[in-house]
């Protein structure tokens, strides 16, 4: 991609200051190669109206592959007539429309039961606008690669999100929290919830990869679920991580928390959407 811009500024004289690629990415026109935890998948992602407003200048996110929109197809057809020629017909290109991948790349995900981290850094689009959230991310992705150590899977995505799944649930709340320690030391104190699950897993094997990718999966969906309920700089977890965690010794104690209401437990269904009630019951973890 960098080094298109740099044909394409050559080709004009060297005076176009501003990334034309990121220009197009921040209103919407390109889009890129964007894994979904929850549904499993690797889906196209177009920053949406409003969106290119947080969005860092200058910066395209990091991906395997990027689309232009279709709605620039007439245009550059018009300029570029062989633009028209070369389109690639089989994959059909739009917000979140899979992304089918070579069949050498393509792997069968196995299911495997493991702890599982999900973490998000509370307030961070209140950072973006501040401009202060480049040290943040940094932090984010240089503290998931120290303490990431001996897990199945560790992801870091979009600067302010972070998904583990590891087989030693002492470990894994270990590195929750290492990682709410590490990145409250980042420019504006900034605070990661993190919430903890055990339950099955798909993990992926993608050809060229040195590590496994987490692929969805009943335990992400339910940690992605329950991690909005989580206090900022705190970590909370589900029975059945619980559960694994007092089957190895470790000086972690767990504290019940109330629910809305009179409950002891959380609804964790996603607001506005057609998902079945889901209640549980969550536990502060202290060290």
């Amino acid at each position: 991609m960098e080094g298109l811009f740099e044909e394409h500024n050559g080709e004009q004289g060297g005076f176009e200051e501003r990334h034309v690629f990121c220009a197009l990415y921040r209103v919407g026109l390109l889009g890129y190669v964007h894994h979904d935890w929850v549904r499993g998948e690797w889906v196209q992602r177009f920053l949406r109206p409003g969106e290119g407003t947080l969005a860092p200048d200058g910066v395209l996110p990091r991906a395997s592959d990027y689309f232009v929109h279709p709605a620039l197809s007439d245009v550059i057809g018009r300029i570029n007539p062989p633009y028209l020629a070369r389109i690639e017909r089989v994959t059909i290109v739009g917000y979140g429309r899979p992304w089918r991948e070579p069949s050498s790349a393509a792997s069968v995900p196995t299911v495997r039961t493991l702890c599982v981290l999900k973490g998000d850094i509370h307030g961070f689009g209140s950072l973006m606008r501040a401009g202060t959230d480049g040290p943040v991310r940094k932090a984010l992705e240089d503290a998931v690669k120290r303490n990431a150590q001996g897990a199945v899977c560790a992801e870091a995505a979009g600067g302010d999100s972070v998904l583990i799944a590891h087989e030693d649930p002492a470990a894994l709340a270990q590195t929750a929290r290492h990682l709410i320690d590490e990145i409250y030391g980042a420019p504006g104190q900034p605070r990661l919830r993190v919430a903890l699950h055990y339950g099955q897993v798909h993990v992926r094997q993608r050809v060229g990869d040195r590590l496994p990718s987490i692929g969805g999966g009943e335990a992400i969906l339910l940690a992605t679920r329950v991690e909005p309920h989580v206090d900022p700089g705190q970590i909370w977890a589900t029975e059945e991580f619980r559960q694994q965690l007092f089957q190895r010794p470790s000086l972690w104690r767990t504290t019940p928390m109330p629910g809305p209401g009179e409950s002891d437990c959380f609804n964790i269904r996603k607001e506005g959407g057609v998902e079945p009630d889901l209640w549980v019951r969550l536990y502060r973890l202290e060290f």
